[in-house]
């Protein structure tokens, strides 16, 4: 269990349903803000058979790059996750599908291109400014399946955006510690 979640968890039987939020906030030109599954302004929408919170890690990275290559913050990860349940990217039991981060995207302006997920495909990509979602297997960031922003390098490490994480977005990431839990990865520019 992620004890970052307990307060979200805790107010659910009292904020379920509830999304009270049409905009992400501020945004910085330029960058890949950090957003979370489980805020409190959109967590408790519905999402596929659970809330966004749950099961919402794959609108959640798709809306961080959105904001950071056109600005907008009027797209949300609820926003996200209801476009991906009418284009039926959200499969019942298992989450959000590859489909809305390769495909998903360039309704919102941004566009998916299919890469390699080793070490030197990704550090080159990020080294041209260019934000990567992976699809992470069991693992350091999930114990079924989760997606991650990859959002540039420092100090020759990789910078992750975790959607459902502060502790583990606030850490720099050594290649190796995840590359085997890597199942498929796309890098972004806007469209």
């Amino acid at each position: 269990m992620n004890f970052e979640t307990l307060g979200f968890v805790a107010n659910y039987p009292q904020q379920k349903d509830k999304v009270i939020s049409d905009t992400i906030g501020q945004v910085t030109k330029g960058e890949i803000p950090l957003l979370l599954q489980w805020d409190k302004r959109w967590g408790y929408g519905q999402y596929g058979d659970a809330f966004l919170g749950a099961t919402g890690c794959g609108p959640t990275a798709l809306t961080m790059v959105i904001a950071g290559l056109t600005n907008r913050t009027d797209i949300t990860p609820y926003t996200v996750a209801q476009y991906a349940q009418k284009h039926h990217y959200y499969v019942n039991g298992i989450g959000s599908s590859w489909d809305l981060i390769s495909e998903g995207g360039s309704a919102f302006g941004v566009k998916a291109h299919v890469m390699g997920t080793d070490k030197g495909s990704i550090y080159l990509r990020l080294k041209q400014g260019y934000p990567i979602i992976c699809s992470m297997g069991k693992g350091v960031f999930t114990t079924n399946g989760h997606y991650i922003v990859l959002s540039g390098i420092e100090k020759g490490k990789i910078k992750v955006k975790d959607p459902n994480s502060i502790i583990r977005s606030n850490v720099l990431w050594d290649f190796e510690t995840f590359d085997d839990e890597i199942e498929a990865c796309w890098y972004f520019s806007k469209k």
